[in-house]
């Protein structure tokens, strides 16, 4: 029997990625009640750096987001707004 443990895919976020984060953070922080905006933030990074898969971060992101994995709906709704995933659905825009 070999010791041999599966190494996790190495991911690293582009300058843009980087960039579009640091800037998020500070604006979410700018709002009131941003730093559960914030908090919700950096645990869907950290999210992510532990997914096994491939996904690119804003895909990943915009997964994490709409399956509802925010712990509150005041972070819910300060992520979507800043992923851009704030649009009514069609029965709201109806």
């Amino acid at each position: 029997m070999s010791n041999v443990t599966a190494a996790l895919p190495r991911k690293s976020l582009t300058s843009d990625e980087r960039d579009f984060l640091k800037q998020g953070n500070r604006l979410l922080l700018d709002k009131p009640n941003g730093r559960i905006g914030a908090a919700a933030l950096m645990d869907l990074v950290a999210d992510w750096g532990n997914h096994r898969g491939s996904l690119a971060f804003q895909d990943y992101a915009r997964r994490w987001i709409t399956e509802g994995h925010a712990k509150n709906k005041i972070a819910d709704k300060m992520l979507r707004e800043l992923f851009g995933l704030n649009e009514p659905t069609p029965r709201k825009a109806a």
